[in-house]
């Protein structure tokens, strides 16, 4: 929908951005207020069918006022790392005050009810105050402190300045004619329309400077088709219809060529003294305003040739530089040489006698979401169509074509001593702001996205982090930092503030720059910054956050009513300071982006977060922009070496817990497998052969540091210790107890007086044959030892004839079992080797 013929926002009061004071009440009139968004209409009775650009429109909610209890609590939490302990208890008191008070209670109803209204007539309630508090009460210059520009990528084909600037024109026209026939696709978020309007102002829009607010001019896509072409300081225009009442008439990119190369020849063979009038809108507001008037007193032509610039779609400049490095490709898309410019216009198409291209855009009634993606159109289209040329076509050919197209109309100002002064001014102040600021663009090919995505974390919201730290270590302090959000998910929505600076990216800066603090904890903080800016971006978003519902209540009370104490806080206005402003816009096609510091002590940070790349440009007035550049790429490479260094770490870690998970599994089924096969190859034991097999698998106890004591523990018939645990088959505390006291006890064929000899552990193997009886079998072990062990050899002779294995194992069972006989026999042999033992000592003696 375009905007009715003349359209004029016409200029309000005065309101300063840093104000803490009484801010004037607006003129909330239908004339200035924004057109609701298009709907479906009645037509001779019947619904029109919506059109493509205005699908989902007429659905889109209004944007949000969030609950006051929260907006106050965001607050507090979002300045506690810019404020001492007695600034924020100091706050804490005047917003708790703030909330409870009547006042407070009554500024907020107030704003709903305003709210309410504003969503009946179609439209938001920031939006009949945006334009004017953010930009037309401006009073710097908007060259330098209020557009923004983008340098496009280079065409490979290394185009003609006029065939790529011919080229980007007619795909211009066509995005023109798309936003005109409304059958441009909606922007979209996960499926959802984003709101259109500021599309409205895209073409045939300007900028008009007032001596205490600017004003808002659009004029009609239907009867304004004609281009303003500069170059060399001179304007031109010419038609783009071939037929003024035909849209289907536009001119070729041949012919729009034809045009740019005699507008061309005339600029660059004109060597008249014309006054350079595009340097009037480089000045600050007040001044731009006085001047402007200064060149209408001049001739009474001036008025109409200025009407011309203003009613055009939009401005070409036509440089005849050809900027080189990134600085200087950056300087020249941002501000030229001043008179080559007209930067009051929505929009200026810049192409350079090199072939580069680029764009300068009005901020005031648009934000950067429109402009880039016709920018996007253009520089993807113009890449997949061929260049123009006319160098193939014959003499009398061209004569033909040129003959068709009318002569491009040079405007022709009248200059005054007046308006040369104000000229010679302007060139001064320009000049003076020019020299003053250090603009330094810087490509970070370190990593990209990618990487960071691999981090698992938001790559916006970690560029913040290192803007953050970069910030701290140059300045030793963090400040109010401001991030562009878009809230176009609502009608008429236009941005809200992502606050970067918080507790978690205080303690993440602190943290990176103290030695104590180990690579994890680094990380760890870092990921708690991260995720704490991503969660406040998203309220942003969702019109959830505090700087635009605070505005709201200070711009709906009434000049006669007090200031409350939180409003009129120093701390406030200081938080509210973006000394360092900063927005992205990522996409390929752009290869430059940026725009001014928004105060005279901060910085402006552009930034695009490409695949494996990421490009920055730090603009101030000398404040060190090359030092916080070079602190961005630091900040950036020593967040990598940490999360790197981690990852590192982490999986060392986890490659030792996984090999130690793995050798316990495989040492659980190895004992498996062994019991499993033991299992198998053995036949099922009874309860005295398994009682034999745990004795013999058991690991042989340490020996005793005392002499075992001789106790009659193995004589007694009814031993309840022994039985009990024979009877749970705990089997390693009988085989103690039987090595403790068994060594020692002479077996049958030992003969008397004979030394003892110690004998290898037996195996029991126990057949029981019936209930009442059972037989004994046994192998005794053979081996070799020294010391303490126990060993003894299968043939072992005592006193020339072998020892009886089958005396020693029917001994061994009959007092395991404690038969009688054998017990008595055992007794009576042991009191007479005693007896034997004591009278050879007392021979040896005597």
């Amino acid at each position: 929908m375009s905007p009715p013929n003349n359209t004029i926002v016409r200029p309000r009061p005065v309101i300063s951005l840093l104000s803490t004071g009484p801010l004037p009440k607006l003129n909330n009139s239908a004339e200035t207020s924004p057109e609701p968004s298009p709907t479906a209409c009645m037509f001779a009775g019947k619904p029109v069918e919506i059109s493509i650009m205005d699908k989902g429109q007429d659905e889109l909610p209004s944007l949000p006022i969030p609950p006051l209890e929260q907006t106050l609590q965001r607050y507090i939490e979002s300045i506690r790392p810019l404020t001492t302990d007695e600034e924020y208890e100091r706050t804490v008191a005047q917003v708790e005050q703030f909330k409870t008070s009547k006042q407070g209670q009554d500024l907020d109803r107030r704003l709903r009810e305003q709210s309410q209204d504003c969503q009946k007539r179609g439209t938001s309630w920031l939006a009949e105050w945006w334009d004017d508090w953010a930009y037309f009460s401006h009073r710097d210059s908007s060259t330098f402190f209020v557009n923004y520009y983008f340098g496009f990528q280079d065409d490979p084909r290394m185009p003609t300045q006029t065939a790529r600037a011919a080229l980007l024109v007619s795909l211009a026209l066509e995005f023109r004619q798309l936003i005109a026939t409304r059958t441009l696709t909606p922007d979209m978020a996960r499926n959802a329309p984003f709101c259109m309007n500021m599309y409205r102002y895209l073409f045939n829009y300007s900028r008009i400077a007032g001596s205490s607010c600017d004003s808002a001019v659009g004029f009609p896509t239907d009867i304004n088709n004609h281009i303003c072409v500069v170059r060399n300081g001179k304007f031109y225009i010419f038609e783009t219809l071939h037929l003024p009442s035909k849209p289907s008439s536009v001119l070729s990119p041949r012919e729009i060529m034809i045009q740019l190369e005699r507008i061309k020849k005339m600029a660059d063979d004109d060597h008249s003294t014309v006054p350079e009038i595009g340097i009037l809108s480089t000045g600050q507001r007040d001044q731009a305003a006085q001047d402007q008037q200064t060149l209408f007193q001049a001739h009474i032509s001036n008025r109409a040739h200025m009407a011309k610039i203003e009613t055009s779609m939009f401005v070409l400049c036509l440089d005849s530089t050809s900027p080189s490095s990134s600085e200087e490709f950056s300087r020249a898309c941002w501000h030229g040489d001043g008179a080559s410019r007209w930067f009051d216009k929505c929009f200026q198409l810049i192409v350079f006698a090199n072939g580069r291209a680029g764009m300068n855009g009005e901020h005031s009634k648009m934000d950067a979401t429109p402009t880039s993606r016709l920018c996007r159109y253009m520089i993807d289209e113009a890449q997949a169509r061929p260049l123009p040329d006319f160098r193939n076509l014959n003499a009398e050919d061209l004569y033909e074509c040129a003959s068709m197209l009318d002569k491009p109309e040079p405007l022709k100002f009248v200059s005054s001593p007046a308006l040369d002064k104000a000229i010679a001014n302007a060139h001064t102040y320009f000049k003076a702001t020019v020299d003053a600021h250090e603009m330094v663009p810087t490509e970070f090919k370190g990593y990209g996205k990618g990487l960071i995505k691999a981090f698992k974390m938001s790559p916006d919201a970690y560029v913040q982090m290192a803007l953050q730290l970069a910030y701290y270590r140059k300045h030793g302090e963090l400040v109010a930092t401001y991030e562009s959000a878009a809230t176009r998910k609502y009608r008429h929505g236009r941005t809200e503030t992502a606050r970067s600076c918080s507790i978690e990216s205080k303690a993440f800066c602190e943290a990176m720059d103290n030695p104590d603090v180990g690579l994890k904890a680094r990380a760890a903080a870092c990921r708690a910054a991260v995720a704490r800016h991503a969660q406040y971006t998203a309220w942003a978003v969702d019109g959830q956050a505090v700087d635009r519902h605070l505005l709201g209540l200070r711009l709906i009370r009434k000049p006669e009513e007090e200031v409350p104490a939180m409003f009129s806080d120093p701390v406030f206005a200081r938080t509210c300071r973006w000394r360092l402003s900063t927005s992205q816009i990522s996409d390929d096609c752009f290869i430059a982006y940026g725009w001014g510091e928004v105060v005279p002590d901060g910085y402006g940070c552009a930034y695009m977060v490409k695949e494996t790349k990421l490009d920055f440009c730090v603009t101030s007035l000398r404040l060190g922009s090359r030092e916080l550049g070079q602190h961005i790429v630091d900040a950036l490479e020593d967040m990598r070496f940490t999360f790197e260094e981690v990852r590192k770490i982490e999986k060392a870690e986890a490659a030792a817990a996984a090999a130690a998970a793995a050798a316990a599994a495989r040492l659980a089924k190895e004992a498996l497998e062994n019991q499993n096969s033991m299992d198998a190859t053995s036949p099922v034991p009874s309860q005295a052969q398994a009682i034999a097999d745990l004795i013999s698998r058991s690991p042989s106890p340490a020996s005793p540091t005392l002499p075992a004591p001789r106790t009659s523990l193995f004589f007694q018939k009814h031993d309840p210790v022994l039985r009990t645990a024979l009877a749970k088959n705990a089997m390693a505390i009988a085989q103690e107890k039987y090595w403790s006291g068994i060594d020692d006890i002479a077996f049958d064929d030992v003969v008397p007086g004979s030394p003892k000899t110690k004998t290898t552990r037996p195996l029991l193997v126990t057949v029981a044959s019936n209930a009442s009886s059972a037989s004994l079998m046994s192998s005794s072990s053979s081996g070799s030892g020294s010391g303490g062990s126990r060993s003894r050899s299968g043939s072992q002779l005592t006193n020339g004839r072998p020892r009886s294995d089958s005396g020693a194992k029917r001994t061994f069972m009959a007092i395991l079992m404690g038969e009688d006989s054998v017990l008595g026999r055992i007794r009576s042999r042991r009191g007479s080797n005693l007896n034997n033992k004591n009278n050879n000592n007392n021979s040896s003696s005597s």
